[in-house]
């Protein structure tokens, strides 16, 4: 393959070409950390505990926003490329560093971050909850998993607060989010609500997300984790197989619909969902694992990750 080769003109004209008459912001990379897991209590140990879609964040040590709760992350090293900026943060916080992941989006709005210009370059992983070790990392007090709650709500949000109002809400340009984000071994609580804001130009649709209250979350986080989930149930709708990347390698039925219905926020009906399932396994050539190929099995028989997408007969 031929590779393109500088002149000399233009060696001379870059060797004297001067990158500091621009104005250059910091650049970062954050991570939005999935996973589906149970609450570490519960009270009939006898019940089939449903485990649900949580999310990563770290409490800020230090200025801006100290205490505060925000998304594993940090600035780029020079020389270093964006995403592999993430996959180290990531490395980092959780041990982890071959799990999926995903380009959610580039913020550089103008005041994001009162430190001065920064642009992040923010992620979407999915992983095994099983699999990690959280470690805080330098710059933070502590980390921690949070139960992710997103839904489409009514009226202002003092009556949001007011009221607990969980229903569908269209304004003439877009919607309203409530996001609530529970720690299971503490009281805290993080809230924010959003407004969708629908645009269209040349025939072209955008749309933004305006933080109207956040009560605990720092920066813009709470647009960029709301984009993430709603963003994250639109790609499990396109690509089923990407559940599995929040599951152990073998997993029952019923675990893997409980995935789906975290993440879609809906309840799935069981035969319509095994249908579903059956459709699925024949176009990803997965079968399923006998109760008599694996000791100690569950009863309904166990499936085969999507990591290697190896069949067990």
């Amino acid at each position: 393959m031929k590779t393109y080769e500088m002149s000399d003109e233009e060696k001379e004209f870059l060797a004297g070409y001067d990158l500091t008459k621009y104005d250059r912001p910091s650049v970062a990379a954050d991570v939005v950390v999935f996973s589906v897991m149970k609450d570490d209590e519960c009270e009939d140990v006898r019940r089939l505990q449903e485990k649900k879609l949580k999310i990563l964040l770290i409490r800020r040590g230090g200025f801006p926003y100290k205490g505060s709760w925000a998304m594993p992350g940090g600035f780029c090293r020079k020389g270093e490329d964006v995403i592999d900026s993430a996959r180290r943060e990531l490395c980092e916080e959780t041990g982890i560093g071959d799990a999926y992941v995903k380009l959610v989006g580039v913020y550089g709005e103008p005041g994001r971050d009162p430190r001065g210009w920064v642009i992040s370059s923010t992620y979407m992983a999915l992983m095994n909850a099983g699999a990690c070790s959280l470690k805080a990392g330098d710059d933070a007090q502590d980390a921690r998993w949070f139960t992710v709650e997103l839904t489409e709500v009514s009226g202002t949000g003092e009556e949001i607060a007011k009221n607990e109002v969980e229903a569908s809400y269209k304004v003439q340009n877009g919607k309203r989010y409530r996001l609530v984000l529970k720690n299971a071994d503490s009281d805290i609580k993080l809230t924010a609500v959003l407004r969708k804001t629908d645009m269209s130009s040349c025939g072209r649709s955008s749309n933004s997300y305006d933080i109207e209250e956040c009560e605990g979350l720092a920066f813009d986080h709470a647009r960029i984790i709301t984009e993430a989930v709603l963003g994250l149930r639109e790609d499990v709708r396109r690509d089923m197989k990407l559940a599995f990347d929040l599951l152990p390698d073998r997993f029952t039925l019923t675990e893997l619909q409980n995935v789906y219905e975290q993440i879609w926020d809906m309840e799935l009906t069981t035969p319509n969902f095994r249908r579903l399932w059956n459709m699925l396994r024949r176009l990803m050539h997965i079968s399923p694992v006998r109760d008599t190929d694996l000791p100690n099995c569950s009863h309904e028989g166990m499936m085969q990750g999507s990591r290697d997408y190896s069949v067990v007969d």
